[in-house]
């Protein structure tokens, strides 16, 4: 039997160290980190309420009431990176009590953990339904499980002004649900404070996708996660701004720039945490420099009206429509293509990578009739690596690897 382990302070005092080993110049980098994470043990240790979430989640909301969120892609992502390889264990402990072998395995660790008592149970489960069969499925299953209340924000696939006010009224649902059983409150003037950190943070991310279509590249891609995770915090916001402000002095001073860029390169579709050195390996080997990462590109723009809280929750519901994955997977296919071919042409790629994740059966579906299309429109090749996005049992690194030096050594030579 193993340890019992408490997830939540492992995380934040993994987060510290990392935080101890900047200069102190280059704090700042680590701080969404460190208090994302302290947050969430304070509340713990404190007895108060702990959300599970996420991705396609609105961090404000939760910030503004003071309710931290446990974002299960996160955490199960960042097991999934750890010695010792814990996450297998969590998957099977998932399916051997809970879920089927097919449903996605960021699910599974997250529901491994719980199960298991090293992730503490939450005082509430609020997701999104979104495009992802097994997050809709799973979560419902936990929250049984545990004796948790589960609130799902009902989400239709449309773009209209109809469907932002019925999503918007899901959010103001979210809110009086939240406030029953956590004892929160939302405050008027503290959810429109938090507006104003999040807008600050969304602005410098449109300004950094904007450098990142440059030739050369002045910066890796921006890291979306960042506002998935911690969007109307201070820290978020001075992230944000930093960032942008080192790319902006490559760009003024012609010194800087990330060397090796002989190719440019977009990674769509989700991230490989079990081989998390995928994008630095392609640019060591290959000199192909991801200029793009179809998650870690948030193209959600500042929220013009904060004067009320309807606005606010309108403009929530549209960037729970554009956040990531929701944007380009809560739809048609032509969702998908609407996004991927201009985001080719902006960010002048020479090749694309698809990750098709073995739990995304949606990207299965579609994935033949995209390559084509990419193919016809732009004459820009695409390889698709078949992966596990969480268990690298089912596709090792070494395979995703051998995928890949196989396109740059033949098609991209």
């Amino acid at each position: 039997m193993a340890e019992k382990l408490n997830l939540l302070k492992n995380a934040a005092s993994y987060s510290s160290r990392v935080m101890d080993m900047l200069p102190p110049e280059l704090k700042w980098m680590g701080l969404i980190s460190y208090n994302y994470w302290g947050r969430i043990v304070d509340a713990w240790d404190n007895g108060e309420p702990i959300n599970y979430g996420a991705l396609a989640a609105l961090p404000q909301i939760f910030y503004a009431m003071g309710i931290p969120t446990v974002m299960q892609e996160g955490i199960s992502g960042a097991s999934a990176g750890l010695p010792g390889k814990p996450n297998e264990r969590y998957i099977d402990i998932a399916q051997e009590n809970l879920v089927a072998d097919h449903v996605c395995t960021t699910q599974k660790i997250m529901i491994g953990m719980a199960l298991s008592g090293d992730l503490p149970p939450p005082t509430t489960i609020v997701h999104p339904i979104q495009f992802c069969d097994s997050s809709v499925v799973t979560y419902a299953a936990l929250a049984e499980h545990l004796g948790v209340p589960q609130f799902a924000v009902d989400m239709p696939p449309g773009k209209d002004e109809r469907a932002v006010q019925y999503v918007a009224d899901e959010l103001e649902r979210m809110v009086a649900f939240l406030e029953e059983h956590t004892g929160k409150k939302l405050e008027d003037e503290k959810i429109r404070e938090v507006m104003e950190y999040s807008n600050t943070a969304f602005e410098y991310n449109l300004k950094l996708n904007e450098l990142s279509k440059m030739v050369p590249c002045p910066l890796r891609s921006p890291p979306g996660m960042g506002l998935l995770l911690s969007a109307g915090t201070p820290e978020c916001a001075e992230h944000y701004r930093k960032l942008y402000e080192m790319g902006k002095a490559v760009v003024e001073s012609g010194e800087g720039y990330p060397a090796n860029q002989r190719l440019r390169v977009a990674w769509f579709s989700t991230g490989t945490a079990s081989v998390p050195d995928l994008n630095d390996w392609v640019h060591k080997e290959f000199g192909a420099f991801v200029v793009n990462t179809m998650i870690g590109t948030n193209t959600t723009p500042p929220t013009q009206d904060i004067s009320s809280r309807r606005k606010i929750m309108e403009a929530l519901a549209r960037e729970l429509r554009n956040i990531p994955m929701n944007r380009e997977c809560w739809g048609s296919l032509e969702d998908w293509l609407d996004y991927a071919i201009p985001t080719c042409r902006d960010y002048k790629l020479d090749a694309l990578i698809l990750t098709i994740h073995i739990g995304c059966k949606n990207m299965w579906a579609m994935i033949k009739l995209a390559k084509d299309k990419i193919a016809e429109e732009l004459g820009i090749p695409t390889l698709v690596v078949e992966a596990d996005i969480a268990d690298a049992r089912t596709f090792s690194g070494e395979d995703q690897k051998a995928q890949i030096s196989d396109f740059f050594n033949t098609i991209m030579a």
